[in-house]
């Protein structure tokens, strides 16, 4: 897997579930979906009536591990009904 550091300076280019696990445990489900672990912080954190962008910012200030694109890959799947 490519670093942090890395990820954060020249993007992401692993499958955010794998991030997601790192951070909140749990499974990488199949389906595509993200971990429920990473899925319940992320409803504590935000809700998605802030907007996409918001969402992002909220759980990435919550949490400065989380890489733009898993913060992103969350805040699409937290504001699906």
């Amino acid at each position: 897997m490519q670093s942090e550091r890395a990820a954060k300076m020249f993007g992401d280019r692993e499958d955010p579930r794998h991030r997601l696990v790192e951070l909140f445990g749990g499974q990488v489900p199949e389906g595509g979906q993200p971990p429920e672990p990473a899925m319940r912080w992320a409803a504590a954190v935000s809700t998605p009536e802030h907007g996409e962008v918001a969402v992002v910012r909220d759980l990435r200030r919550a949490e400065p591990r989380l890489t733009l694109m898993a913060a992103t890959f969350l805040a699409r799947h937290l504001a699906r009904p």
